[in-house]
């Protein structure tokens, strides 16, 4: 049997590598696996390293996006951004996400 989830906001697969600042400065690597308007799931971290509440910055390339952890199991966190992204920077993410050449963003 299928199970559905409604969700606030669209959310869209990527695969990119980020870094994760902490607070206290301490630096981690991940997996960016989901992004949406409003937040992004990220993979491959190493368990305990991430608790929910915990003040991060996401970096993708020179994007830093800082925002809060929302949940965190199994080497895997959920991230509520502070701001939520406008549409075109949202487009922008997703496309470098999914190593779309930099002439497909634009509609050339």
């Amino acid at each position: 049997m299928a199970v559905f989830t409604i969700r606030a906001r669209k959310r869209y697969a990527v695969r990119q590598e980020v870094s994760l600042h902490k607070a206290e400065g301490r630096r981690t690597r991940g997996l960016l696996i989901e992004l949406s308007s409003e937040g992004c799931r990220i993979s491959n971290l190493k368990r305990g390293e991430c608790v929910a509440g915990d003040s991060v910055t996401v970096e993708i390339g020179d994007v830093t996006l800082p925002g809060r952890v929302y949940w965190a199991h199994d080497g895997v966190a959920g991230v509520r951004l502070d701001n939520a992204l406008f549409g075109s920077q949202l487009a922008d993410l997703v496309a470098i996400g999914r190593c779309e050449p930099e002439m497909a963003r634009y509609g050339t």
